[in-house]
């Protein structure tokens, strides 16, 4: 029986699909890698969406060849995701050599175990739908394939998540020691957007187990198509709007973790350089401030720069640059009647989210529970 709710979440996913792909392909400006490979995740999802279509609609009483056709494509998913967050976040055109070829044993795998289903003709998969008409032969090896290519999506798939969440927060890390703030830098809403398809694609691996053992929930699948459907026109939205990434060369800090270069005295002199520069000339407030940029005005390298914050004082340059800002924020609040997000972007923050962030890290509290806080210290006081 067909699924009109889940129906129409997975056919407006499939318009989002579409029209982000068209877009991709005439958006001025971009690099070839970076559109390929945000292209092909696209087809990937766009494989998953049509498969499901072809099910829920009952469609594939019309055309019964089709229905697992969608599987190899499918497959595509993991790679795409990782390739595509490897292009993003590599200043250059990654090539394409050695274990990336590893890529394509998923697809091909579930070649394989698809083949004997495959091979049935279209009147012997539709008897497979009524246990009164299916021959037990033909549904044991419908059961193995989609056991075995259900298994191999979930592992190959998380294989490729989970090595692309780690480039994801290497590359954090990395924007972390060259930039005070990282927000179109870091890359965290496909974080975000690579956790929810992670825990759509569980349910929807408990969902094919539920049917493998004929039980069909109406409002798990629901549930699940909306939840997929808005994933996917979030992670199109968002990664249209993805700028190119600012790359710079980073601080050669390796070695110097194991073996400093400076004294202890000198990178003394070095952090109070750059302390007084931050707070004298009011540097925290630059919100494009750089590790680049700080270089430039103090005179220190970015080597020097990036040893004495590791080193001496423990810190990486974003969190040295906001442990100032909100510095100069908790004086604000006390001391001025601005708004919090009035606050926030004084001090050089870009938004009230990374504001009260770093100010919940730095201070210990939000800054609205703070100047809360310290209003009724001050009541006290007077009384």
């Amino acid at each position: 029986m067909s699924d009109p709710f889940s129906t129409i979440a997975y056919a407006v996913a499939a318009g989002s699909i579409g029209f982000a792909l068209a877009l991709a392909l005439t958006k001025p400006g971009q690099r070839n890698d970076h559109v390929f490979f945000f292209c092909l995740l696209l087809i990937a999802l766009l494989a998953h969406v049509l498969g499901q279509l072809l099910i829920i609609s009952d469609v594939y009483r019309l055309a019964p060849h089709l229905v697992g056709a969608d599987l190899p494509i499918k497959m595509a998913l993991g790679p795409a995701v990782f390739f595509y967050t490897r292009a993003l976040i590599s200043p250059e055109k990654p090539g394409f050599g050695g274990l990336d070829w590893a890529s394509l044993l998923g697809p091909a795998l579930v070649i394989l175990v698809s083949l004997p289903f495959a091979g049935l003709s279209a009147e012997e998969k539709l008897a497979l739908v009524d246990p009164a008409t299916r021959n037990p032969v033909h549904f044991k090896i419908a059961l193995f394939t989609c056991t075995a290519s259900l298994f191999l999506f979930l592992a190959f798939t998380a294989f490729y998540l989970i090595a692309a969440l780690r480039l994801q927060m290497r590359h954090r890390q990395r924007m972390m020691e060259q930039f005070a703030n990282i927000e179109r830098q870091s890359l965290d809403w496909l974080r975000a957007i690579l956790f929810v398809f992670a825990g759509a694609w569980v349910f929807f691996a408990v969902k094919q187990a539920l049917w493998l053992s004929g039980v069909s929930i109406p409002a798990f699948n629901i549930a699940l198509a909306f939840t997929e459907s808005l994933a996917i026109a979030a992670f199109a939205y968002l990664g249209l709007q993805q700028p190119e990434l600012n790359f710079e060369q980073p601080p050669k800090a390796s070695s110097q973790t194991r073996h400093p270069i400076l004294t202890d005295e000198r990178m003394s002199r070095t952090a109070a350089k750059l302390t007084s520069a931050l707070n004298t000339n009011g540097l925290y407030a630059d919100n494009d401030l750089s590790l680049r940029k700080l270089s430039d005005i103090t005179g220190v390298t970015k080597n020097h720069i990036s040893e004495t914050l590791s080193q001496h004082l423990g810190v990486n340059f974003f969190d040295f640059v906001n442990s100032h800002r909100a510095a100069e924020a908790k004086r604000l609040l006390t001391e001025t009647d601005l708004n919090i997000l009035e606050i926030g972007l004084e001090v050089g923050f870009n938004s009230r989210s990374t504001f009260n962030a770093a100010f919940k890290k730095h201070v210990g509290s939000p800054p609205s529970n703070y100047r809360e806080n310290a209003g009724n210290t001050h009541r006290h006081d007077a009384a």
